[in-house]
């Protein structure tokens, strides 16, 4: 993906505007906003909308937080709940019957008896909130040192928690961070732990497009899945909050709004974090990505049965590889950098003009660009330090630190508890097919980020390939024979240092280099969120609530209008119709990614196809917001968030609206999908208010 030229290139004015102005005309810190500091003025002015104490609750007691990191929303009164298929098809695919496929087959429950559970799912709403920035603070001292600040907050956090949990021991307590701790918040959560499936498409219904599409706009995926929430055996009575659905759905130019858990953005990041994460941290992280796919390939490969239980991890995988290249190739843009350090350049200029905020927080940047320094080393040294995937290496080095004194006795005899676990005495060989991939291309990877002559790497691959160093690591290793390893346990290091033993001599430089790091990225860590929240105080004394925050996996309202957006020299259209889904479909003959499930294919005539299918918005949206209700002003169901475009990706660092684009399913889809393919009548009846 490369951010265009047209994006790039708007001024963005951070420290320009007066406190009002910000909050009427810059949001390039984007439109992610708290209930408990939403722009009332804002949003009457740019909505029309009387943005009500009663309308904030009864949208913030709808909305549902559903499993580890998507969005979801009540959608009738009795517990029914809205989420994405591919939020929902990693439990999906764990209740599946034997030989059969609910991910891939779909699952429609015809009766409440046939909602079966999904276990380990849960699904949070939350209903409270207290300011505690005071409280955070308690005892902090200007010349505190970073450690300590780092400690103090963290002891007031547990005191904050505990009180919290005496308090409403029914509930669970949440410390958040606001403005990268320039305000925190106590947020009181009620858990949903009895969720039941209800209705799920066909995989390919829901992920029509595949890889090609995902993150592209025209889109036709139909992806929604709903499930239901269940307290003493019965469905919950949520009659008091929920969305209602609205079968016409939305209209080019109308306003809508967005609750849900976006996950992380990173606007308020310095030019030295940004080059950091350039440089070095996102491609590590999309180097994993890529190895983790490679590796899941090869087990298909070998194992085609796997196919079904792996398809959740790796479409993620494949969802996560597009995102973070998208993360990357904005920061790979000279302008869009210089952009940055221009915006940067004009906040500083905004603290400095007062001398309380200068004197206070002048040198903040010069701090995140020493830790952003030294995070550069520890983190590529961390990469080629590590040896998880590698049982040789980890048996090795166990046995180095169960014999090392220099260790603490607990981290001795928690290697030495790791040999003598049952069956960790057995013989090893060295693996062959995805295991074999999956420990040459580690292998690769700790050659890749290791310093010139790093003293573990060059006695594990001296001069060798990774599969030649690999069979001779095994090879020349007695450590693979179970009675030699057992005899190392209590050996000493003396003989350890004498051993005729590749991987003993691995295993010693390592222990050596990994004590030397031990800690230094948890420290570094807790140094830099230390400064980072100096300069969320520095913003927020400036702009105060007139800006969003960054994106914390926490609840927040964002507002938007349908609109379509200018691309490759043409027009993107608002929505898309069926029509567009099947001449899609017949475009390709049908072939994978573009195919369509046969029953789709037998009952098109039964479809309306001039029926929207997505559409698009400005609404600011990151990862977290997949499963989202996209509602109108009268807190009606119009749609459901499942992407961006390919555009969208940028606005993880600045939001702009102009180009990017949120992605949802119309309802219109929705309901023709449940109605005349799967013939969920029930379902439909539920939601329109029908039963």
């Amino acid at each position: 993906m490369k951010l265009s030229q047209k994006i790039l290139t708007l001024a963005f004015l951070i420290g320009v505007c007066a406190q009002g102005a910000a909050a009427q005309d810059n949001f390039e810190l984007g439109k992610m906003w708290t209930f408990e500091n939403a722009p009332k003025e804002y949003f009457k002015k740019e909505h029309g909308l009387e943005l009500t104490d009663a309308w904030l609750d009864s949208v913030r007691l709808s909305y549902l937080k559903f499993g580890g990191g998507c969005s979801s929303s009540f959608v009738s009164p009795r517990g029914l709940i809205m989420t994405n298929h591919h939020c929902s098809r990693g439990f999906i695919a764990k209740i599946s019957p034997p030989g059969e496929d609910w991910v891939k087959n779909g699952h429609i429950a015809k009766t409440l008896a046939e909602e079966v559970p999904l276990p380990g799912l849960a699904c949070r709403q939350q209903v409270g909130m207290e300011d505690i920035t005071e409280r955070m603070n308690a005892g902090i001292n200007a010349q505190d040192s970073d450690e300590m600040i780092a400690k103090k907050r963290a002891a007031n956090r547990q005191s904050i928690l505990a009180a919290a949990k005496a308090k409403h021991g029914e509930l669970e307590p949440e410390v958040v961070a606001l403005y990268q701790g320039g305000m925190f918040q106590l947020y009181l959560y009620r858990s949903f732990d009895d969720i039941r499936l209800v209705a799920a498409p066909h995989l390919q219904t829901a992920h029509f497009g595949g890889d090609p599409d995902n993150f592209t706009y025209p889109r036709f995926g139909i992806d929604f899945t709903f499930v239901r929430a269940y307290v003493d055996g019965k469905p919950f009575d949520s009659s008091q909050h929920y969305f209602q659905f609205n079968p016409h759905g939305v209209k080019e130019g109308e306003s809508v709004f967005v609750p849900g858990n976006p996950g992380s953005t990173n606007r308020l990041m310095t030019m030295a974090e940004l080059e950091y994460w350039r440089d070095v941290r996102l491609p590590v992280i999309r180097d994993i990505i890529r190895m983790r796919g490679t590796y899941l390939e090869a087990r298909v490969a070998e194992n085609p049965k796997l196919e079904a239980s792996l398809r959740p991890q790796m479409l993620s995988n494949d969802n996560g590889k597009k995102a973070y290249k998208g993360y990357h190739d904005a920061l790979l843009s000279d302008d869009f950098m210089a952009y940055k350090a221009k915006a940067e350049a004009l906040f500083k200029s905004k603290v400095m003009a007062q001398d309380s905020l200068a004197e206070r927080y002048s040198n903040t940047w010069d701090k995140i660009a020493d830790i952003a320094a030294e995070q550069r080393v520890a983190l590529a040294r961390n990469r080629a330090h590590n040896t998880l995937t590698n049982p040789l290496l980890s048996r090795a080095l166990n046995i180095v630190r169960a014999n090392d004194t220099s260790l603490p006795a607990k981290a001795r005899e928690a290697a030495k508890a790791n040999l003598l676990k049952k069956g960790n005495g057995n013989d090893m060989a060295l693996e062959n097919g995805a295991d074999l991939v999956n420990r040459i291309l580690w292998l690769e990877h700790a050659r890749k980020w290791a310093e010139k002559d790093d003293a573990f790497v060059s006695k594990l691959m001296p001069d060798l390939d990774a599969k030649t160093a690999l069979t001779g690591l095994y090879a020349d290793s007695p450590c693979t024979k179970g009675k030699h390893m057992l005899s190392l346990v209590d050996a000493g290091m003396q003989k350890l240092k004498t051993a005729n033993d590749a991987a003993i001599r691995a295993a010693l430089a390592l222990n050596e280099l990994q004590k030397q790091e031990q800690g230094n990225m948890a420290a570094l860590s807790t140094r830099l969120q230390v400064q980072k929240t100096r300069i969320g105080q520095a913003l927020f004394a400036v702009y105060g609530t007139s800006v969003s925050p960054d994106a914390t996996g926490t609840l927040r309202l964002s507002d938007g209008k349908v609109k379509g957006f200018a691309m490759n020299g043409t027009i993107a259209p608002w929505r898309t119709t069926f029509y567009g889904l099947f001449g899609r479909n017949a475009a390709f003959d049908n072939k994978h990614p573009f195919d369509l499930p046969k029953i789709w294919l037998e009952r098109r005539d039964r479809i309306d196809l001039s029926k929207s299918v997505d559409f698009v918005a400005t609404n600011d949206i990151i990862g977290g917001n997949s499963g989202s209700a996209v509602i109108n002003r009268r807190r009606q169901v119009v749609g459901l968030i499942f992407d961006g475009n390919i555009e969208m990706l940028g606005n993880n660092f600045v939001y702009k609206s102009d180009i990017p684009r949120s992605v949802s399913v119309h309802t219109a889809a929705i309901l023709e999908a449940l109605q005349r393919i799967y013939d969920a009548d029930r379902v439909v009846a539920e939601l329109l208010g029908w039963m």
